[in-house]
């Protein structure tokens, strides 16, 4: 898809798609927006979204409430994961002594299993390993090891997640 298309089509999904109380008619938006996604995948409303068609979305996500994600740099989120309500997953930094201040890109990687709680923050060129918990209002600047459960401004390891883990995330209410 040309890119001044994309980017267009991503502003209105963000101005107007994502407000929309289908969730069944918003990831049929996003679908064509070129997100590639696995069953049971529910985005819910006021979540905007950059570059949908470098994102992409494994079995059983669910993302919730006025997140951000831009995946401008690249974004690849596993199977059972939960991204709460205010969290911002961001693929873009800027070099702060770079005379152009140009903008750089890095991947995000999400292993199953995770659950990122309410308005976290994941920044660019950033690993978070299977089964790991980000706790709520945390910022991860750095990898965060399998089962392992984070929190802070930086997020620091505060404890550990047991390793047998099965679920399976329900799909949202058709409303949300």
């Amino acid at each position: 898809m040309n890119k001044k298309i994309e980017w267009g089509l991503n502003i209105l999904g963000n101005m107007i798609v994502n407000r929309i109380p289908s969730r069944k008619l918003r990831m049929l938006y996003y679908k064509i927006l070129g997100i590639k996604c696995g069953k049971n995948v529910s985005i819910c409303r006021y979540t905007d979204l950059l570059a949908t068609s470098k994102l992409e979305i494994g079995d059983g996500v669910n993302i919730g409430w006025r997140c951000t994600i831009d995946a401008r740099g690249k974004i690849k989120i596993g199977s059972n994961v939960v991204i709460a309500s205010d969290s911002i997953l961001v693929t873009a930094k800027h070099d702060i002594n770079d005379k152009e201040f140009k903008a750089q890109y890095s991947p995000i990687i999400i292993d199953s299993y995770v659950w990122i709680c309410t308005r976290s923050t994941i920044l660019a060129g950033v690993k978070i390993g299977e089964g790991a918990v980000v706790a709520s209002g945390s910022v991860v600047t750095k990898n965060v090891e399998p089962y392992t459960v984070v929190g802070g401004i930086p997020a620091k390891v505060i404890g550990k997640r047991s390793e047998i883990l099965n679920y399976s995330i329900p799909k949202a209410p058709i409303l949300f």
